[in-house]
């Protein structure tokens, strides 16, 4: 009867209340705990994607750069026939000369015949590696993989090697900050020669704060 009592007065319910809180704090702190941990475990189970861009020319730019590249090299082959036409006296000209048969007066004839080849060429040499480049320093897919301690990456080369690869977390180093980057944000991997680019304007995270905390955090 006395426990009775004791339970229905509400100054023993307010100590009883009291002198049970911290248990009750104690054991949703340990649930939540427990509960944080095994969404960790869940996440690392699997490939964790970080980062993804999407991008309709950039699969295409390659096969651009070579047809661009083919196209030039028939313009640097039909114009090396073309100025061997040219006569390069000056006597020669009339009013009705081209700008070509001008400018064959000032230059010899061989010599630019042969200048004006090897600058189409080198042309667009220089625009197809741009286009081959490129693609490969773009990042397509950013993955943590489930051991916690490397990268996945996966990028639009054209070549295998470059298109998927892992890398470990201390080779990673971060070139620029996210925040004060400008569209691209750069990450550089060792035994790598060139920087490769996060689009953080068009490209989506999917876990902002991995990347800065684990994967973007070294700088050497």
């Amino acid at each position: 009867m006395i426990l009775f009592r004791s339970i229905l007065c509400p100054t023993w319910r307010r100590i009883g209340y009291i002198l049970t809180k911290p248990i009750i704090r104690n054991e949703i702190t340990t649930t939540t705990k427990t509960s944080v941990f095994s969404n960790i475990e869940k996440s690392l189970s699997k490939n964790l994607l970080v980062f993804e861009y999407k991008d309709r020319l950039l699969p295409l730019l390659g096969a651009i750069g070579f047809l661009q590249f083919i196209a030039f090299d028939f313009v640097a082959y039909w114009s090396f026939f073309l100025f061997g036409t040219v006569t390069a006296k000056p006597e020669h000209l009339t009013s009705n000369s081209t700008i070509i048969e001008r400018a064959a007066t000032i230059v010899p004839t061989k010599r630019f015949r042969y200048t004006t080849n090897i600058v189409i060429v080198i042309l667009s040499g220089a625009i197809f590696g741009a286009c081959i480049i490129y693609p490969a320093r773009c990042i397509r897919r950013l993955y943590l993989l489930k051991d916690g301690s490397s990268i996945g990456v996966v990028t639009y080369a054209l070549w295998p090697s470059a298109r998927k690869f892992t890398a470990p977390l201390e080779y990673i180093s971060a070139q620029t900050s996210l925040q004060n980057s400008g569209v691209f944000h750069k990450i550089k991997i060792r035994k790598r020669w060139f920087s490769h680019l996060v689009n953080k304007r068009e490209g989506t995270f999917y876990n902002q704060s991995i990347y800065e905390t684990v994967i973007a955090l070294k700088r050497f």
